[in-house]
């Protein structure tokens, strides 16, 4: 157990470190250059994520509640990284710098909504006994509130005025979509609080989608009420979303898998 303490410690350390110099990288580049280098640092962690989730699904396997919840994670994970990468297609392919209104990067975005909530309501099946209803009312309240103003702001922009159908439609989805992952993010983080040593990756992965739902809000904030300008700030987000996801998963890989491996190969 102390092992595990010092262990997580220094994992811990490695997701600040990696965070600092990762989106350093993106902060002190140069100005013109800032968009694209968020677009590689991008690629790089959901690289390295989807990785990570695609060893963990092959290792463990997709049975039971572990092996189906990281399915859909891996799963949406990937539909990420997918979105990522259509966005440096559009950048060297097309020579288009900024995201465009609907495009199929929108797809794979809602596509990875879908499965990684698929993958949290999992989690909440798995440690239904540890939910306290009373938590449960009040994050949803909160939450509620939280994406009714952002809905509010949105519809109160003369941006999306101007909008057809579709890319209303679209750009109203994302809140809404948010709030299928803030939820159960955050119940996931204060009903297993106290037992971390034995649900680290699952409190790193709903840690990891918690800060990308909330930075998803910012960021479609700014892009209504045209502030391009610092839309790269965002990325700083969806960055350490990649990075905390990526050490979730080695912990996962790591710790779980190969000691349930390790117990298979004893018995045989």
């Amino acid at each position: 157990m102390n092992d595990h303490k010092f262990t997580f410690k220094i994992l811990i350390l490695a997701i600040v470190g990696s965070a600092i110099v990762a989106n350093s990288i993106i902060i002190f580049s140069d100005s013109h250059e800032r968009h694209l280098t968020s677009i590689w640092i991008l690629n790089i962690t959901g690289a390295i994520a989807s990785s990570l989730a695609i060893i963990a699904v092959w290792r463990h396997g997709t049975g039971g509640l572990h092996g189906r919840s990281y399915f859909f994670l891996m799963l949406g994970i990937i539909s990420w990284f997918s979105a990522d990468v259509t966005l440096m297609y559009y950048y060297y392919a097309l020579g288009i710098e900024e995201q465009r209104l609907v495009t199929v990067t929108d797809g794979f975005w809602f596509a990875g909504y879908v499965f990684l909530a698929f993958h949290l309501f999992t989690v909440l099946r798995s440690i239904r006994s540890r939910i306290k209803l009373a938590i449960v009312a009040l994050i949803s309240v909160i939450t509620f509130l939280f994406v009714i103003y952002n809905l509010s702001s949105l519809l109160s922009s003369e941006y999306l005025a101007d909008l057809d159908f579709t890319a209303f439609i679209v750009t109203v989805t994302y809140p809404i979509l948010d709030f299928m992952l803030i939820i159960p993010s955050a119940i996931i983080l204060v009903s297993l609080r106290q037992d971390y040593q034995h649900s680290i990756p699952w409190l790193l992965s709903s840690l990891s989608l918690l800060i990308n739902a909330i930075a998803d809000d910012g960021y479609v904030n700014d892009f209504v009420n045209g502030n391009s300008q610092g839309l790269w700030v965002w990325d700083l987000f969806y960055v350490t979303d990649f990075i905390i996801m990526s050490a979730a998963l080695f912990w996962y890989n790591k710790f779980h898998i190969s000691k349930e491996l390790k117990k298979v190969r004893i018995k045989q």
